[in-house]
């Protein structure tokens, strides 16, 4: 093989671990790391352009010694030593071989690996073309393969890619993420409560207040405390939302008590409720009760929760599905962040942490159903649908 096959050689070997680790990147979200992959396979591709193009100069034959193969030879495994990502070969015969010196390093062998992880080896021998990921000393790779044909025999040629800072970083991201969605729906659970039982606390001081009104406060503030406590218990320990606890129940009473809450928190923002008729299905009322409040704060920061604002919110029911709408006279959602406001931590307020839609539609998916927004509306208006399962 002359000098431009090694280079050749070289520049698949290079164009292989690259695209191995830009798809490896790119589905775990590390588009940074992504990025740096694409431009070492451009860059490769780049070269092998530019030498295409040049005019190729036939050698005149000189007095002298023939190259020397061992010589040839030396050259490329230096070449490949300068490598960082461990390289491997898998022959028909199941031997493992390591080709260069990160990959002797990592398994401990001068050439043929006697005992390869079999994981390894698996992931290898069923992953050919294709991008996957394997834990080797506990460290997590990027594995990238490519067939080829060696003496009239087929092997596979993989390049292993440490990946481990990166997947830790994206652990630590997740965990944050999770501790602000926590934190977001404690406060804006525990806001509404806090403001209702000063209200059910005043009425103590006005006799003339009905007995009534004070029993349905204080039972709001009860049934909304113990609903934050166990939804705060299954998300402690949890880094992903829990599965909902599915049971009967009637939506107009979780939304009616929202009603109140909402009163309680905007005084001077009317909330249009239409839900007169019974809304029965199974489903999970800690869960879609947080869903609905996501929805309706929404709504009323849109409008200032006061002034000339409105939010409405309707319920009803068809033979397949139940039903709710939340809409607001506010200025509405900008054309081009349409596509983004079901996206975790995208917000356009100052204030505002970007987990409130998200988690609220993450809830309705969790039930079978979904939370969409509504197209041509005045304002802003999402819908959130709900299966009912056919009785019997």
């Amino acid at each position: 093989m002359g000098s431009r096959g090694w280079v050749a050689l070289l520049r698949g070997i290079l164009l292989l671990a690259a695209g191995g680790a830009f798809a490896i990147a790119w589905g775990a979200g590390l588009y940074a790391s992504a990025l740096v992959a694409a431009l070492a396979g451009l860059w490769s591709i780049a070269t092998g352009v530019v030498a295409a193009g040049k005019p190729q100069l036939v050698p005149v034959a000189a007095p002298g010694p023939a190259p020397d193969p061992a010589h040839r030879e030396r050259r490329l495994t230096a070449l490949l030593d300068l490598s960082p990502a461990p390289i491997v070969t898998l022959d028909g015969e199941g031997r493992f071989h390591a080709i260069n010196r990160a990959a002797r390093r990592l398994f401990g062998a001068a050439d043929l690996v006697a005992d390869p992880p079999p994981l390894l080896v698996e992931a290898i021998g069923d992953a050919s073309g294709r991008a996957a990921t394997v834990t080797i000393g506990g460290r997590s790779y990027a594995l990238t393969t490519s067939d080829f044909a060696l003496g009239g025999a087929q092997s596979r040629l993989a390049a292993l890619i440490d990946i481990d800072a990166e997947l830790k970083a994206a652990e630590a991201a997740t965990l944050r993420e999770l501790v602000q969605v926590l934190s977001h729906e404690i406060v804006n659970a525990l806001t509404p409560i806090a403001s209702l039982s000063r209200t059910a606390a005043d009425m103590l001081d006005e006799p003339a207040l009905a007995l009534p009104a004070l029993r349905d406060a204080v039972g709001t503030v009860a049934r909304r405390a113990e609903g934050l406590q166990r939804f705060g218990e299954a998300y402690r320990s949890l880094a992903r939302l829990p599965a909902p606890r599915l049971a009967p129940l009637d939506l107009r009473e979780v939304a009616t008590d929202l009603a109140r809450l909402f009163a309680t928190r905007w005084p001077d923002l009317p909330l249009a409720f239409d839900g007169e008729a019974p809304v029965r299905l199974q489903g999970d009322a800690d869960q879609l009760s947080a869903a609905l409040w996501a929805l309706l704060q929404n709504a009323a920061e849109a409008v200032g929760g006061a002034g000339e604002g409105r939010v409405g919110l309707s319920l009803w029911r068809d033979e397949r599905a139940a039903w709710w709408r939340v809409w607001d006279n506010g200025p509405g959602i900008a054309p081009g962040d349409r596509g983004a406001v079901f996206r975790p931590f995208f917000t356009t307020k100052p204030q505002g942490s970007g987990v409130g839609l998200a988690l609220a539609r993450q809830i309705l998916l969790g039930h079978g159903g979904d939370l969409v927004l509504v197209e041509g509306a005045g304002g802003a208006c999402f819908e959130a649908m709900l299966p009912i399962a056919p009785a019997g």
